[in-house]
C-alpha cells in the first residue's frame, strides 16, 4: 500500500513539475513578446531606426516593417527594399504586414523609376524599366492578397501607363528611335525613283 502511494506521488509530483516547468517557458516566451512590443512602440515615437537589440527584437516582423519605413523616408530605397524582402520571408502568405510590405515595395520600386526619368529623361529608361516592372510585380501580389485594395489598383495603373505590357518593344528608347528612322527613310511614293505615271 505504502508503495503504491508512494509510485502515485512520485507520479504526481512529475506532473506537476512538468506543469510548472511549460508555466514557465510560456510565461518567458510571453515576456520576450512584450519586451520586442515594447522596443517596437518605443521605436514609433521618434522615428529612428530599430538597432541590435536583445533577443532579436529587431528582427521581428513589426521592427522589420518600422525599419523599412525609416529607411524609405531617409530616401535609402536599397535598405528600405532590404528590409521588406526580409519582412516578406518571416510572415506567412496572407498577413496584413506582408501585402503592406509589397505595396510599399511597389511604390518604392515606381518612385525610384519615376526620379529616374526625371533627372536623366529618355535615357534612363534603361534603369528605370525594370523598377516599373518590378514594382507593377509588386503590386500584383499585394492584390492577389487583398483584390479590392484601391490604392495598390491605383498605383498599378500608374506603373502600366508609364510601362505598358508590350512585348514587341522593349521600352521608350527603342519606340523613339524606331520614329527617327521611319522619318529618315521615306517610304512609299517618295521612295520610288522618277515621277510617279499619271501626274502632270
Amino acid at each position: 500500500m505504502n508503495k503504491k502511494l508512494a509510485g502515485v506521488l512520485r507520479r504526481g509530483v512529475l506532473w506537476a513539475g512538468l506543469l510548472i516547468l511549460i508555466s514557465v517557458v510560456m510565461l518567458i516566451r510571453q515576456a520576450i513578446d512584450i519586451y520586442q512590443a515594447e522596443v517596437y512602440r518605443r521605436s514609433l515615437q521618434p522615428h529612428v531606426l530599430i538597432e541590435n537589440t536583445l533577443l532579436g527584437a529587431n528582427q521581428t516582423p513589426q521592427a522589420l516593417f518600422a525599419n523599412a519605413v525609416f529607411y524609405d523616408n531617409q530616401v535609402k530605397p536599397e535598405q528600405a527594399l532590404s528590409e521588406f524582402a526580409a519582412l516578406i520571408s518571416k510572415v506567412p502568405e496572407g498577413d496584413a504586414l506582408r501585402q503592406q510590405a509589397y505595396f510599399n515595395s511597389g511604390n518604392i520600386y515606381l518612385r525610384t523609376a519615376i526620379r529616374l526619368l526625371e533627372q536623366r529623361g529618355l535615357p534612363a529608361w534603361d534603369e528605370a524599366g525594370p523598377l516599373v516592372a518590378l514594382a507593377k510585380e509588386s503590386y500584383q501580389k499585394a492584390l492577389r492578397v487583398e483584390p479590392d485594395w484601391s490604392e495598390v489598383k491605383y498605383n498599378y495603373h500608374l506603373a502600366l501607363r508609364l510601362a505598358p505590357t508590350t512585348h514587341g518593344m522593349s521600352g521608350p528608347q527603342q519606340y523613339e528611335d524606331e520614329q527617327i528612322k521611319a522619318e529618315e527613310e521615306p517610304s512609299g511614293w517618295p521612295a520610288m525613283p522618277g515621277n510617279p505615271r499619271g501626274m502632270p
